[in-house]
């Protein structure tokens, strides 16, 4: 098992991989930091230019840091944004550490929601959730209480974003997605066609905002991403959540299994 490592990109000359495990984690380009490389990376952007429009200054709470990304491209297209990020592995900050800080934004080592419940009420514009360690983690730690902490931190008109990876029959995302929608005044998911297709697993882009969400402007967007993307909002998403119930802390979800069935949409 090897140590968070970056390593540089052999394309761009100022891009850097941050490598956990022996798998990709964070990509940066220190010279442009509006370069997103990953595709969910570039869904959840169009998300926050949609819903969050610049230049105007965010208060961001990011709970999953790596190599600081999204924070870095907050702070590109949104110059004077203040930003906490969460991080728990020390071996992470040190590793990314040569990247150079983030304006404006204090890194925390310590766990998401240790800090998301000391977090004060109506403090942020947006919380980024960007956590993934197996479907066991995800389907024990996105709870009702944890989204209604995450509700409780936003400001009117604030945004909640959440990256969770998951496959047909999407036994990870329609639990949280119920949570969700229970605390927050209007939800929907971004995904890549393929992946709500069931023909691979994928990066699900949950949205949830304090007022309703601009659907037409992120079908828009997404139809016209470099990798196109797929909105699921409304009846559509009444559909897609089917009979899911939210986890909770005394009723955590069981793991999902690995069957796979057919695709949505």
């Amino acid at each position: 098992m090897t140590g968070p490592e970056l390593l540089r990109d052999l394309d761009r000359e100022t891009g850097w991989t941050l490598m956990v495990e022996g798998a990709e984690q964070s990509y940066v380009d220190i010279e442009d930091p509006t370069h997103l490389e990953f595709e969910y990376m570039q869904h959840m952007a169009l998300v926050v230019d949609a819903v969050l429009p610049g230049p105007a200054p965010l208060h961001a709470l990011h709970l999953g840091g790596g190599a600081c990304t999204l924070a870095r491209w907050i702070s590109a297209t949104r110059p004077g944004s203040m930003q906490t990020v969460v991080e728990m592995s020390a071996e992470i900050i040190d590793a990314v550490r040569p990247l150079g800080p983030v304006p404006h934004t204090e890194v925390v080592l310590g766990e998401a929601f240790d800090a998301l419940r000391l977090r004060d009420d109506a403090s942020d514009d947006l919380v980024i959730w960007d956590l993934y360690d197996g479907p066991r983690v995800v389907t024990s730690s996105l709870t009702l209480e944890a989204i209604g902490h995450m509700q409780r931190v936003l400001k009117p008109g604030g945004m909640v974003l959440l990256n969770v990876s998951d496959a047909v029959p999407f036994e990870v995302v329609r639990p949280v997605v119920a949570a969700m929608r229970v605390w927050l005044a209007d939800v929907a998911l971004l995904a890549e066609p393929s992946t709500l297709r069931g023909r691979r697993s994928g990066n699900c882009v949950l949205i949830g905002g304090t007022k309703p969400l601009p659907i037409l402007t992120l079908r828009r967007l997404a139809a016209a991403a470099p990798v196109r993307g797929r909105v699921v909002a409304g009846t559509a998403l009444d559909t897609f959540v089917g009979d899911a119930v939210p986890a909770t802390d005394d009723q955590p979800l069981p793991a999902p299994d690995e069957s796979r069935g057919r695709g949505f949409l």
